[in-house]
């Protein structure tokens, strides 16, 4: 599997713990809420995850809506969650989907079909390979200086 320039994002720290996400020309603020030492001034990660999730959804259906020449408005996509431990995630997302109009009961089946197709469920419901790789740089402020890679296996 190849990478493209768009299938790369990156995350830079600003301060506290506050970071800037860049994916091609586009760019998110992402931080902590008060009470875990930010300024809540972004969304944090696992809503970055909610809104992956929440927002895949929303596109699968509205292009169900478009082939079907049904209206979309109205459409709002709703994610909740909730944690479990050891280790600490997300153990549940629960995806709500509302729209408005009237759909046969075998139209309806249909929708809910294409929404759980969408890329990140099946992402998620499917998970990916995950590879960690640490780049530490000769000098903290030598942007130019060599650089050297660790790799490691993930942790089972």
């Amino acid at each position: 599997m190849t990478t493209s320039p768009g299938e790369r994002v990156v995350v830079r720290w600003l301060d506290g713990v506050r970071f800037e996400a860049v994916v091609g020309d586009h760019r998110l603020l992402l931080d902590q809420p008060a009470e875990e030492g930010g300024t809540d001034q972004g969304v944090t990660p696992l809503q970055c995850l909610a809104i992956s999730l929440g927002s895949c959804v929303a596109y699968f259906v509205v292009r169900f809506c478009t082939r079907h020449h049904l209206r979309p408005e109205g459409l709002s996509v709703t994610v909740g969650w909730e944690y479990a431990e050891r280790p600490h995630r997300i153990g549940e997302l629960r995806v709500a989907i509302a729209y408005r109009g009237d759909l046969e009961p075998a139209m309806r089946e249909r929708l809910l079909q294409v929404a759980e197709g969408c890329t990140v469920h099946h992402t998620l419901t499917h998970p990916p390979d995950i590879r960690v790789a640490l780049t530490i740089a000769e000098s903290a402020f030598d942007e130019t200086a060599p650089r050297r890679e660790e790799h490691h296996e993930p942790i089972v």
